[in-house]
């Protein structure tokens, strides 16, 4: 079974390509098995509101995100990450060991039921150490202002996507240094999904983590 990171920016788009893959049949039936995925992110925020230790150990290094039922508020957390490059650092060495874990699990349960591919979904793959241990990385993305309307309609204010802008300025230019395969997803989920499914089929098929899709 393959492994497969799926990243990029906020508001890129990748959750809604991520769900189309693991229900495509073609991309299936051309990997000889079926596609898994798993959001590490999303086991971190279930993490963060369900783990009595990992509250406490949050609220140790952002106290004011602390409430005084011992849970975690939310927006006071990401503000703090986004402002503060090193509480992000912090936060990140403290929680990527429970994503790890996780990830593991999917992994077993994929090869127990004999899946062709495990896509791991996380923003922060490069930073967390896990996209070396990867056999190719898909970079999913779209345009500023398109990413912008998508989560302005989602409820999230223009300030709050500009703060995640700037923590995150530079993470496209880094997952194409790291070999990522650039996916444009500014139009449809279908045609961003549809162009991940050739690049995966491309990747599982040469073995290689950098394949040049234009030799």
């Amino acid at each position: 079974m393959k492994v497969i990171g799926v990243s990029g920016p906020i508001g890129a788009g990748k959750s809604s390509v991520v769900k189309a893959l693991t229900e495509d049949r073609a991309l299936a039936r051309d990997l000889g098995g079926s596609v898994h995925s798993i959001d590490a992110d999303a086991v971190l925020r279930e993490a963060r509101r369900t783990s009595l230790p990992l509250q406490r150990a949050i609220g140790a290094i952002v106290p004011e995100a602390q409430r005084e039922d011992g849970s975690l508020d939310s927006v006071r957390l990401s503000s703090a990450a986004f402002e503060r490059p090193e509480t992000l650092a912090a936060l990140e060495q403290l929680q990527w060991p429970i994503a790890r874990e996780a990830i593991s699990g999917a992994r077993g349960a994929g090869e127990a039921s004999g899946a062709a591919l495990l896509l791991v979904e996380a923003i922060a793959l490069l930073d967390s150490g896990l996209a070396e241990t990867l056999d190719g990385l898909l970079l999913i993305d779209a345009p500023r202002e398109i990413r912008q309307a998508r989560l302005l309609e989602r409820g999230v204010s223009a300030e709050d996507f500009a703060r995640r802008e700037r923590a995150q300025a530079d993470l496209s230019r880094r997952l194409r240094a790291a070999g990522a395969l650039p996916i444009d997803a500014q139009h449809s989920v279908a045609e961003g999904a549809a162009a991940a499914a050739d690049a995966l089929r491309l990747l599982c098929s040469t073995g290689e983590r950098d394949p040049n899709p234009t030799d």
